[in-house]
């Protein structure tokens, strides 16, 4: 049972993951569009110009264009007007501002690669994220991040969305999956006689993706995993061992820690609340400047 298999993502809190601001959906949306389209260099007739530059198009621009076309081209001629005024700008972003937002939005999930896997499960590469973040940064001190966000709203907000940032009872548990109840039942005698977890389960574990981490899989509320499994995990006090069999195999499950349920109060969301709200902020004057840029622009479609 693997971590995508069973389903196992680190809870992203009450407001997820907001990396997906507009700016940066438009962008990413673009990103794409040029990623495909520019693979192919056989056809250099310009679909548009943009301030004097000439966006140009191929076979499969082509067939992007005969199912809904005009969406496309928008989503090209936005990029350009991005990247025309970042260069007018002169602003960008460094490695380590990009690595430093990478980690903003990884933090709800845990670790890098869980929010790697997320990426990739919805088709984007690292790469990718890293350039569209780039963009984002670079529009951000255009437009400059210094809103303001007041005690009024972040109470606002939290009354109209209270229940989401209860926390739920979460359990965080590793496993050894094997084949058969004896194999299972034999672990467990050997883990009762002292012998090392991580170390079996680096041994006998059939789950490739969790047994080099010790079978670590992470942490979880309940109805995000297999009913039996979750029943055996949640079952178990903190150190406790169990076997519980599902449609992956027999698994040797041990609870390495617990966080009880916990009701969220306005002080304990402030925070929280307060960082989203700033950035939804941050997002509006982005647009604004995005819109504002097309306004302004020269821009002529030549297709349709």
């Amino acid at each position: 049972m693997s971590r995508n298999e069973a389903n196992i993502r680190p809870s992203a809190g009450a407001l997820g993951w907001k990396m997906a601001t507009a700016v940066l959906a438009v962008l990413l949306a673009a990103s794409l569009l040029i990623q495909v389209f520019g693979s192919r260099a056989g056809d250099s007739e310009a679909v548009a110009v943009v301030n004097g530059v000439e966006i140009t198009k191929d076979d499969l621009y082509d067939a992007w264009m005969s199912r809904g076309g005009a969406d496309a081209l928008d989503e090209l001629i936005r990029e350009e007007v991005i990247r025309q005024g970042i260069a007018e700008a002169g602003t960008s972003a460094s490695d380590g501002e990009v690595q430093a937002r990478m980690e903003k939005y990884a933090e709800p999930y845990g670790s890098m690669e869980a929010f790697l896997d997320e990426l990739a499960f919805y088709g984007y590469a690292e790469e990718e994220i890293r350039k569209q973040l780039a963009k984002q940064i670079s529009i951000e001190k255009i437009v400059g991040t210094d809103v303001e966000v007041t005690d009024e709203e972040i109470a606002e907000y939290f009354e109209l969305y209270r229940t989401s940032f209860d926390r739920p009872e979460t359990v965080r548990a590793s496993h050894i999956l094997v084949e058969t109840r004896e194999e299972a039942e034999s672990l467990l005698a050997r883990l009762e006689a002292g012998e090392d977890f991580a170390l079996l389960a680096a041994e006998y574990s059939l789950d490739e993706a969790t047994r080099g981490f010790g079978g670590d899989v992470g942490v979880f509320a309940r109805g995000e995993m297999e009913e039996r499994f979750e029943e055996a995990a949640f079952g178990l006090a903190v150190g406790g061992t169990a076997i519980a069999e599902t449609g992956y195999g027999f698994h040797v499950v041990r609870v390495t820690d617990k966080t009880p349920a916990r009701k969220a109060t306005l002080e304990s969301a402030r925070g929280e609340i307060a960082a989203y709200l700033k950035e939804q902020k941050v997002a509006d004057r982005v647009d604004a400047w995005i819109a504002a840029r097309e306004a302004e622009a020269e821009i002529v479609k030549l297709a349709e």
